[in-house]
């Protein structure tokens, strides 16, 4: 993204779930778990350059002479820099999404093994009640039985 200006003073921050770039006058923002592509379409977007597929390799011949203005080099040293640091940055910040997003699961799985224990303790509690439910049948019968009810 050399072509893109102030991008070797490019920033890149973590705010309200959204990394936040920032660059010369230019800001952009992306979803936390955007791509390298999301990351430089926000960037282009925001300082309304095409996309690099758009950008011809050489320029096209000029049809009229323009006149000759002194442009300063752009340091690649600044902007390669930059684009590391952003790429390290987004691989730390999908990391941790990750790591959450692991924790996050280990303790839901956690609460539905309590759920099941709940369930298997219900299902015991049933049979017991089932059981003492034969056993006051059983024992209304012996007690009519005993008072010739059952002749």
């Amino acid at each position: 993204m050399a072509d893109v200006p102030g991008i070797e003073t490019l920033t890149m921050g973590f705010e309200a779930g959204r990394i936040t770039l920032r660059w010369g006058a230019y800001a952009a923002s992306v979803d936390a778990a955007a791509s390298d592509g999301d990351v430089e379409t926000a960037i282009r977007n925001a300082i309304k350059l095409p996309p690099v597929t758009m950008i011809p390799d050489k320029p096209a011949p000029a049809a009229v002479a323009r006149p000759q203005t002194k442009v300063q080099p752009m340091s690649v040293t600044g902007a390669s820099a930059a684009g590391q640091s952003l790429r390290e940055l987004m691989e730390d910040n999908r990391r941790q999404l990750a790591d959450l997003t692991a924790a996050h699961m280990d303790t839901m799985r956690a609460g539905f093994a309590k759920q099941l224990q709940g369930v298997q303790a219900l299902g015991r509690l049933a049979d017991k009640v089932h059981s003492e439910g034969d056993d006051f049948l059983a024992l209304i019968g012996q007690y009519t039985n005993d008072l010739g009810y059952g002749e």
